[in-house]
């Protein structure tokens, strides 16, 4: 059964990665290979989900700058088909990641025109799609209304929703009981070990992949060296990370969001969504930026 459609919501930006090649030296400086590359929380999502042969049009905004018309060309050349904006006198976005030895990253976001998304840049979801949409499009004031406009647009079609909840320092910020008001129709939960224990007020991984599992149909809980869990009713799901030699985790979380959806939305069992998600999850951290 082929993977159905899916219509990504979410950032485009420049990752300009700099990887350490040992601890900072405040006031000093340091070796480093610096890289920058097409990324992105939605933008990558798209680029691993056409890699893998599913058919993905990507939502969202750049700015009428060389960077932005770069981020475009890439996603064409990858196979992602776009909805995207181009606004005019903003700044396409740009995310500086620093890795330190281990793969451990920082990220400087200026997330420039993406904040300008508009309920109407966002196509909704033919019958029998899906829609994925970052939470990076919830969390600021100014693309929230597009983001629940997805949302309402998608269950309103009868498709079915994944959701990614970003990260916890803008989860803490924006309100975890308004973040889980807003996002109660979402069938597939893909956090990592942290947001769930954010979301869930649970200790333990696996109790908090349990109880975000009573809200929702399906969650999927990135583990890191640990691997990953899925949860659905009264199931719980773990499988173990590939090898892989760490250099810069920036994207994996994307990267086994579209390894796992690719094989969900084909009607996969969770033990193979969740490898699928963790091989394509390895594949990336073993060179620096994100796709």
């Amino acid at each position: 059964m082929p993977a159905r459609p899916v219509v990504v919501v979410g950032d485009l930006a420049t990752d300009v990665v700099a990887v350490l090649s040992g601890e900072p030296a405040p006031g000093s400086d340091r070796p480093a290979t610096i890289r920058s590359r097409g990324g992105g929380a939605g933008a990558n999502v798209a680029a691993h989900l056409a890699a893998l042969g599913v058919p993905v049009v990507l939502a969202g905004c750049v700015g009428d700058d060389a960077a932005g018309a770069a981020l475009l060309a890439e996603l064409a050349a990858a196979g992602v088909r776009t909805a995207v904006r181009t606004v005019t006198g903003a700044a396409s976005g740009t995310i500086v990641s620093l890795v330190e030895p281990g793969g451990q990253r920082s990220m400087l976001a200026d997330r420039g025109a993406n904040l300008d998304l508009r309920a109407n840049d966002v196509p909704a979801p033919g019958p029998g799609g899906h829609l994925h949409l970052s939470g990076y499009t919830l969390l600021h004031e100014r693309p929230r209304a597009a983001g629940l406009a997805a949302l309402a647009a998608a269950r309103e079609a009868g498709c079915t929703v994944s959701l990614d909840p970003a990260s916890t320092g803008p989860l803490t910020v924006y309100g975890v009981d308004r973040w889980l008001a807003d996002t109660a129709g979402v069938d597939l939960l893909l956090p990592n070990a942290e947001e769930a224990r954010l979301l869930s007020g649970r200790a333990d991984a696996g109790e908090a992949a349990r109880a975000l599992a009573e809200r929702h149909r399906a969650v999927a809980v990135t583990l890191g060296a640990e691997g990953a869990l899925w949860a659905a009713g009264a199931t719980l799901v773990h499988r173990p990370a590939h090898p892989a030699v760490v250099v810069d985790t920036t994207g994996a979380g994307d990267a086994f969001t579209a390894g796992l959806l690719s094989v969900w939305l084909a009607g996969g069992a969770p033990a193979d969504a969740l490898d699928a998600g963790l091989a394509r999850a390895a594949a990336v951290v073993g060179r620096p930026g994100a796709r």
